[in-house]
């Protein structure tokens, strides 16, 4: 069953808050290597609050790499252009992926939050 709480974002749309205009940006380690380009976001529907950086790694010439759902909890915005994550790149090769990542199910959802320590965010209490 495909989640319908989330939609995929290509473009830096006005709907989104100025601080989460990241497509197009990359993603680099704390080692400062590129990982990847931030492809999409995959928001919540209504409030186009973010939740999954969506990123290929790997692949080359005519291969087509991996695609990831990065939580947005494990990242953070440092610089024009740049996003950083805690991860390394062989630990995130390791992530559970989503089948069509653009239409994540919920089963897939909580698959990825596990593997990066995180509770699903729909079972949270809204903070104040």
């Amino acid at each position: 069953m495909t989640s319908d709480r989330l939609v995929c974002v290509q473009e830096n749309i006005y709907k989104l808050r100025q601080q989460d205009r990241i497509i197009g940006c990359y993603l680099y380690d704390d080692f400062d290597e590129a990982l990847s380009r931030v492809e999409a976001l995959m928001v919540e529907k209504g409030t186009y609050l973010p939740r999954y950086l969506l990123v290929t790694l790997g692949g080359a010439v005519n291969v087509q790499g991996k695609k990831i759902l990065l939580p947005v909890e494990r990242c953070q915005s440092v610089d024009l252009g740049k996003v950083k994550t805690c991860w390394r790149k062989e630990s995130l090769m390791n992530a559970p992926t989503a089948y069509d990542p653009k239409k994540v199910t919920l089963a897939e959802e909580e698959r990825i939050l596990d593997y990066f320590d995180l509770k699903p965010y729909w079972t949270q209490e809204p903070s104040d």
